[in-house]
């Protein structure tokens, strides 16, 4: 690999013919180097640190003939993914800079503009001077089409228009755009100071466009729109189409009481995720060819397995779940091996935020088709009664320099370092900066987008801790507007360093976010263990001590965290990340019989439905799903394949796709789910709506630590007791009316006995 750097370096005194470059890596004798050309900025020179592999960080110092005068050594840390990484040195400065911006407002630049990184050390001060509440984008008309890009630290914007919406059709033609001229510091709707119009008059129906923003009097950048609904088939130019182009036979938009596959009671809830392409990528889902890993694939009716028994959409619709969750669904990085095939990729690198995912339509050349499928997708769900939510990634992006966000306004959209490099709180490159007024009214716009537009159910938040809470207020607030029904929900692990830790939308911060659900991983930990990077831990159903926690769990789990009503809290023992539930569990008991480690999946599903608050599962959790794929040379499982089923976010489809041949094979637990399931959302014994009634009606009457049997009753109309036993023993059951359910048919013969690795759901009622 080449592994290139380009050292911009501006000197004091203006003299540059004397100077040189050293450059070392680890390991290697140092050589020297020479500027190739100046810039605005001073001398530039071409590096390369030549090696078999990418490297991580190189270092280079600028020095004169006979190293009497040279700067510090400086290490040059590189981000995977990008080609060439950018620094720059100013003389008398100590501070590498990975942003042009940051190094121009240093004290020892020699023409040094102190404000030119406000934008990401002072953004309040440049939000209340640039901000702007209008719409952004373009608006078509058959007659006209205006175009809008908030770009104030541009020195000119042009918009480009091409011949065609093929991803290399040439430039038609190139027009200024117009600076606003309004400056009201007090009423951001009028300040239009920061954005860039242009009106082109005629009919621009499937018109592919991008904007071309000039920093500088010769630098610029060619970008897509951030706000573009459509694009070409490699996401990199943006497209104007008409909205009815964009309505599917029989797709309408519906909310309030007009929605009523949405619940009134949120805690009736029980959400599947899914991923579009894994749901019917394998042969065993029965779906066409042509629709496996599309959009249309999830919807396909009458599939079958070899077997004759039902799979895909029809399947999802009898086991009686009332959302499903898909995995990211726009437009995100892609990746394709040497013959041009499209390589897996979980979705979580977003490129367009407010497009359709091109791999999973039937044509991504056709700039609407992804649209009209997905939204026929979400259509034919509403119509079975099943609310769509939607996976949003709105904490990073794929690039950081490369960015439509970054190449618009550079250094504004992201939380920044000093020095200028990125803060990476998501581990990903990157982290948006939420508390910014144009980032957090991007969030808004967005999620509004979808809501309006695709009439989408709910919204779970990747990694919402690196956002702020007065972001994701706004937000609920905005979509109460709209339908109080729309869930709302996230990842609030406390990530990052960009927000002091009361400003976070975490877990922790619950109180301060009403009706914004967070995955609780206490309870899942309790309940399952946990495997993380390879660590892993046991929980109430593998042998651990953790039946308080469990128990508190079953009351709503406020006792574990400060949570103000039971719809903040999204119980789950299985998700896309890490292992699955039944590769866990093979994990922490290999010694296990069939039928034992069966029934311990059985206990710790049904634990995990019957709790206070929101019920979360994985699609293919209840028939055992399994990514543990062997490719040892006897068929076993090696090391690498474990670690790869911990996450497959990248894993081949071998790994991630759905054997439908589950179905048929774990027939007796699916039923046993489907009737948890019934009972969730059917009775309003697992649903209350606040800590106060949960108090009322429920009494945990066992939860000995180490016992292995955890039990409570409730009492409304009817008397019940729940109890679930991984203690190893059998239990002797007190007088009950009827066994409502049960993972283990032989109590059905009254012996009165609860086997090991039992949940039993008993009327009591005297």
């Amino acid at each position: 690999m080449e592994n290139a750097v380009i050292v911009h370096y501006h000197s004091r005194h203006g003299n540059y013919f004397e100077l040189s470059l050293w450059q070392w890596q680890d390991g290697h004798i140092g050589s020297d180097a020479y500027f190739s050309r100046f810039d605005s900025f001073g001398a530039v020179a071409y590096l390369t640190y030549p090696a078999s592999y990418f490297l991580s960080h190189v270092y280079a110092m600028v020095k004169n003939q006979n190293w009497s005068h040279k700067t510090a050594d400086f290490r040059i840390n590189r981000n995977s993914g990008i080609p060439r990484t950018e620094v720059w040195i100013v003389d008398g400065d100590d501070t590498l800079y990975y942003s042009r911006q940051a190094a121009v407002a240093s004290h020892a630049y020699g023409r040094r503009q102190p404000h030119a990184f406000e934008m990401a050390v002072n953004s309040k001060a440049f939000d209340s001077k640039w901000g702007f509440d209008g719409w952004l984008g373009c608006h078509y008309n058959q007659t006209h089409t205006e175009f809008r890009l908030w770009a104030p630290t541009a020195e000119r914007v042009e918009l480009v228009l091409y011949h065609s919406t093929d991803e290399k059709a040439s430039v038609e033609r190139v027009l200024p755009m117009v600076r606003g001229n309004e400056s009201d510091l007090e009423d951001h709707k009028k300040n239009t100071v920061g954005v860039w119009f242009e009106t082109i008059q005629g009919d621009l129906n499937y018109q592919a466009y991008a904007y071309r923003v000039y920093y500088r009097k010769r630098t610029f950048k060619d970008t897509r729109d951030p706000y573009a609904i459509a694009t070409t088939a490699n996401g990199k130019r943006s497209i104007v189409i008409a909205t009815d182009h964009l309505i599917p036979k029989g797709f309408s938009v519906k909310h309030g009481e007009e929605a009523t596959w949405r619940l009134s009671n949120p805690n009736k809830a029980v959400i599947y995720e899914m991923h579009v392409r894994d749901f019917s990528k394998s042969s065993t889902s029965g779906v066409k060819l042509e629709n496996r890993g599309k959009f249309l694939g999830t919807i396909e009716k009458g599939t079958k397995n070899q077997f004759g028994d039902t799979t895909g959409f029809d399947y999802v619709k009898e086991l009686g779940v009332t959302h499903i969750q898909l995995q990211p669904i726009f437009d995100h990085h892609q990746i394709f091996d040497e013959a041009g095939n499209y390589i897996y990729n979980w979705g979580y690198d977003p490129e367009n935020f407010n497009v359709p995912e091109a791999s999973f339509t039937s044509n991504p050349h056709e700039p609407a088709t992804r649209i009209l499928e997905l939204k026929t997708m979400i259509q034919a769900y509403h119509d079975a009664g099943i609310g769509v939510i939607m996976d949003v990634v709105y904490n990073h992006t794929f690039s950081s320099r490369d960015s439509a966000f970054q190449l618009a306004v550079p250094d504004y959209y992201y939380r920044m370092n000093p020095d200028g490099s990125f803060q990476d709180g998501s581990g990903c490159g990157n982290e948006m900066a939420s508390e910014k007024e144009m980032y957090r009214k991007y969030m808004i716009d967005s999620i509004l987008y979808w809501t309006q537009a695709y009439n989408i159910d709910g919204f779970r938040f990747d990694l919402m801790g690196l956002h702020d809470i007065d972001t994701m207020n706004l937000i609920r607030q905005e979509l109460d507007k709209i339908d109080p029904n729309i869930l709302m929900y996230g990842e609030g692990w406390d990530m990052g360093t960009g927000l002091m830790p009361e400003q976070k939308a975490k877990k922790g911060n619950a109180a301060l976010m009403p009706n914004i659900g967070f995955f609780n991983d206490d309870q899942r930990n309790a309940v399952k263990g946990a495997e993380v990077y390879g660590d892993f831990k046991r929980g109430f159903v593998s042998g651990a001590p953790e039946e308080e926690k469990v128990a508190k769990a079953i009351l709503g789990s406020d006792e574990l965290v400060h949570y103000l009503a039971p719809n903040q809290v999204l119980n789950y023992v299985e998700a896309h990340d890490n292992y699955n539930l039944n590769d866990l569990l093979l994990e922490l008991h290999p010694n296990d019989r069939r039928d034992q480690h069966i029934r311990r999946v059985e206990v710790a599903t049904a634990m995990n439905i019957l709790m206070q608050g929101m019920s979360f599962m994985q699609l293919g959790q209840e028939f055992l799903r399994t990514k543990l794929y062997p490719t040892g040379p006897e068929g076993e499982l090696t090391h690498a394949d474990k670690e790869r089923a911990m996450n497959s976010y990248n894993a081949p489809d071998k790994v991630n796709k759905v054997n439908w041949r589950h179905v048929t094979y774990y027939k007796s637990t699916i039923e046993f789910v489907k009737k948890i399931i019934k009972m969730k959302t059917q009775t309003p014994y697992f649903s209350y709506q606040t800590f106060e009634e949960i108090r009322r009606h429920i009494y945990v009457d066992s939860a000995v630590s180490g016992s292995g049997v955890v039990s409570f009753i409730i009492q409304n109309k009817k008397k019940w007791k729940v109890i679930f036993n991984v203690s190893g023993n059998r239990l002797q059951l007190e007088n009950y009316n009827d066994i409502i359910l049960s993972n283990d048919e032989s109590y059905q013969n009254g012996q009165g006995k609860v086997d090991d690795l039992t949940a039993v759901v008993l009327d009591i009622t005297e």
